[in-house]
Order: structure tokens, then C-alpha cells, then sequence
């Protein structure tokens, strides 16, 4: 199975360099250079540079259960080089007639026709799995739930060319509808391990000895061994793998945004989107709503309240006031006082202004001052916190990026009042759900949702 997983990459190799010469070629008659013995020694680099670097990115690895995006990646990137070694070798022969054209024309070629390629291959290759050519066959080592979901998702999957040849376990442990192949000592002295190609070890419970002597066994018999780490007490589903060192380091949870070039992308959002909604908005709104506000009630135009930030740092929280000047967010007994349905504290503006959600516009003013960003989990009062984070499963979680002014747990209907604690655990869930799978285009999806909530109304806005 070795022998056919790298022939099968070298003829990828093969593939590509071929598309790599032809782009070449169409390159240079494109941009008027023609084809002589610079050139001729121009390509030769171009496809040494091309086997290295796809050696170093592992563009030819076996990509049999990842979806198509991870090869895309790899193959712009691998282009991308190729455009530096092509820059780089007209730098170094000093010829730069044509040179940026051709540069040009061989980036959209090479880049084009290998995408297309691959997108084929891999449709094809899918097809030819899903009936029955290109199989892997598998065998695990312990049986559990994450055994049990692992075969689920293999049998769901026929694109992915895999089948279960059984399961190797003690007999007092197996309790399933998998075929039972004994334990490791009969499966070592048995002649079926002549099939495997991968065997998936998802038990703890092997001693040091009996794993060195199956890794031992199956370097033998080239036999592709696995580990899946057991994290089912934790249920969660996006772990994410470092290097610490010379160790392997497995974060639980998967936390985009503590890149620092996803974080510098949403600052600058912040700030380009936080000044369009001044100049545009709040430049007339705040005078209006200020007058409006005066009217209404005597008292402060803008209400400002310690809620907490990122890491659970304290800062003032700007809103327009939508209630009476003397209303208090903690009752006569030391109780948080969160605004109800009704609540008679609310001004005749202010529930307006709640129900639209006009009452956060002055947290653009947070988001400028880096204590916001524009999308987040929502910043609850500094006495919410205190009562609810011993309460609630994982809410300090939620504060490990910056409070936004609306967000994608409020976007999917927890806004406003929580009166249970299982809603409260609801929201949080979201808010987590959002951490660990930010995008920027999530980000974009929200405010449009956001939008249309306001225009539409909010069942639990008041």
C-alpha cells in the first residue's frame, strides 16, 4: 500500500511538471521573449525549484479524508514560490525584457491549469472510491465511543475509500455489531494483518511494552499505525495541535482570533467600519437623540456602566439612557435588577430605543477606544458577571476576546433578558461557538443579521 501511495504521488510529480513546462512555454511565447538557452536553464530551476518546495509543503500526501481547500492552499502556495524563483532568476541574469509580463502570464497559467487539474483528480479520484477502487484498509485497537463514531463517519464516507476490516480489543470489552478480531497477540501471528494499511489505536489502556512491541510490528509490516487522543470528558470538537518545544501541545479549544493577523484584521475593521457609522450616523443622530432624549426625561444623554472586557477587565460601557435618572441596577437586597418586559423604569424613548437596538450606537465609541469591537459576545453589567459565572458552564469563557455591540448569540434570539439559567447557558454557548470558529466573513454575517433584526423587530428586545 506504501509502494502505491508514492507511486501514485510521483505521478502527480509527473503530472505537474508537465503543466509546469507547457505554462512555462505559453508564458514566454504570451510575452513576446521567445525560447533560448536562458530559458531553457530558467525552466530547468523552475522545475527543481518546483520538486523542493512541494516536498517541503507535502503537496503530494494522501489527502484522502480532508476536503479540497487544504490542496488549493498548497498549490497557491506552491505557485506563489514559483513566481519568486522566477523574479529571483531574472534578477540574478539581469534580463528584464518582458520580465514582469511573463511573470504574469506564467503565475495565471501555472496556477490555473493546476487547480483545474487537481479539482478533476480529485472529483475523479471521489468517484472512483465511492465505487469501491482505491481502498485503505482499516483495523482499530480498542473499542469505545470514539471507535463507535469513527466507523459511523467511515461507513457515511465511501468517498473516502476506507473500510473496517474489524476491531482488536480484549473480549470482556467488545460489545458491538464490528467484527471482532481478537487481541493484539492473536492479531500479530494471524495472516489478515497482510491486508491492513492503517491501524487507529483509541484505547488507553495498552502498557509501554505491548505498544513498543505493536509499533514494532507494524513498522515491520509497513503498516501505517495511528493515535486518537480521548477527549470525550471534555466534549469538545475543536482541539487544536502546537509544538511546545520538542512536545506536542493540544490546546482544547481551537481560538482564532489569538493570531495575531486575524486580530490585527478585525481591529482594523473595527476602526474603518466604528468611523464610516460616525461620519455617516452619529454625526446627525447624537444631536437628535439628544434633544429627543432631554424631552423625555431629565437626566444624562448617555448612560455609562462598568461591564466587563476582554479577560475580564473592567470598563465604562457607553448607551444612550432609556431609563429614568434614578433607576439602580441593584435592588434594595443586593440583587442585579436586569431590565424586564414592562419594566417601569424604562422611559417612553427609551423602550424605543431598546427595541431597536438605537440605545448601543454609543458603544462605537468602546470600539474606537479598543475596549469593543463591533461583533462579540455582548458585555454584561460587572453584578450580572458576579452572579452568573459560578452558575453557568464555561461563561468566563466568553471574555477571552473583546465584548462586541451585537453578536451572533444575540443574532440567533438570546438578547435582552435571561430568566432561566439554561438560557443563560444557551447564550454562552453560542458566544463560544462563536470564538472558536471565527471568520471575518462570520463577522460580515452578523451585522447584515443584525440589520435586518432591527427593520424586522425583536421579539425579546426591551
Amino acid at each position: 500500500m506504501i509502494a502505491r501511495v508514492e507511486k501514485m504521488a510521483y505521478v502527480k510529480l509527473f503530472t505537474d511538471v508537465i503543466i509546469l513546462i507547457i505554462s512555462f512555454l505559453v508564458a514566454g511565447k504570451l510575452s513576446g521573449r521567445g525560447f533560448g538557452n536562458e530559458s531553457l536553464l530558467m525552466m530547468a530551476i523552475q522545475v527543481f525549484g518546483w520538486y523542493f518546495s512541494t516536498k517541503i509543503t507535502n503537496l503530494y500526501d494522501e489527502f484522502r479524508t480532508e476536503k479540497y481547500i487544504g490542496e488549493l492552499l498548497l498549490i497557491l502556495q506552491n505557485t506563489v514560490i514559483q513566481l519568486l524563483i522566477a523574479g529571483q532568476v531574472f534578477f540574478l541574469l539581469s534580463s528584464t525584457d518582458q520580465s514582469r509580463t511573463f511573470v504574469l502570464y506564467f503565475g495565471c497559467v501555472l496556477g490555473g491549469s493546476l487547480i483545474l487539474k487537481n479539482y478533476i483528480e480529485k472529483k475523479a479520484l471521489l468517484y472512483y472510491r465511492t465505487h469501491g477502487g482505491n481502498k485503505r484498509y482499516v483495523v482499530f485497537v480498542g473499542y469505545n465511543q470514539i471507535t463507535e463514531n469513527l466507523i459511523s463517519l467511515i461507513h457515511q464516507s465511501p468517498h473516502y475509500g476506507m473500510k473496517v476490516l474489524g476491531v482488536l480489543a480484549k473480549e470482556e470489552e467488545l460489545d458491538s455489531p464490528y467484527t471482532y478480531l481478537g487481541d493484539l497477540r492473536k492479531f500479530f501471528s494471524n495472516n489478515l494483518n497482510s491486508k491492513v494499511d492503517d491501524l487507529i489505536v483509541t484505547t488507553e489502556s495498552l502498557d509501554k511494552v505491548l505498544l513498543n512491541e505493536l509499533f514494532s510490528f507494524c513498522e515491520a509490516k509497513g503498516i501505517r499505525m495511528k493515535f486518537v487522543p480521548n477527549f470525550d470528558n471534555f466534549y469538545l470538537n475543536r482541539a487544536q495541535f502546537q509544538v511546545f518545544g520538542n512536545y506536542p501541545l493540544i490546546t482544547l479549544r481551537s481560538e482564532p482570533l489569538q493570531l495575531q493577523h486575524w486580530k490585527m484584521l478585525k481591529r482594523f475593521f473595527d476602526i474603518i467600519f466604528s468611523v464610516l457609522v460616525f461620519i455617516f450616523l452619529l454625526s446627525w443622530l447624537i444631536p437628535i437623540m439628544a434633544i429627543i432624549i432631554k424631552l423625555d426625561s431629565k437626566g444624562p444623554v448617555f448612560f455609562k456602566q462598568d461591564r466587563w472586557g476582554k479577560n475580564g477587565e473592567k470598563f465604562k460601557c457607553y448607551k444612550f439612557r432609556s431609563m429614568k435618572p434614578e433607576s439602580k441596577d441593584v435592588t434594595k437586597d443586593n440583587k442585579f435588577n436586569q431590565a424586564k418586559q414592562n419594566d417601569p423604569r424604562i422611559t417612553k424613548i427609551g423602550a424605543f430605543l431598546r427595541k431597536s437596538n438605537l440605545d448601543e450606537l454609543p458603544q462605537f465609541i468602546n470600539v474606537i477606544l479598543g475596549n469593543m469591537s463591533v461583533i462579540g459576545p455582548r458585555p454584561h453589567a460587572h453584578e450580572h458577571n458576579l452572579r452568573t459565572k459560578d452558575e453557568v458552564n464555561s461563561y468566563l469563557v466568553r471574555h477571552w476576546v473583546k465584548p462586541g455591540i451585537t453578536g451572533w448569540a444575540q443574532v440567533n434570539g438570546f438578547r435582552g433578558e435571561t430568566k432561566t439559567k439554561e438560557a443563560m447557558q444557551k447564550r454562552v454557548e453560542f458566544d463560544i461557538w462563536y470564538i472558536e470558529n471565527w471568520t471575518f466573513w462570520l463577522d460580515i454575517k452578523i451585522i447584515f443579521m443584525t440589520v435586518y433584526n432591527m427593520l424586522k423587530g425583536e421579539e425579546n428586545a426591551y
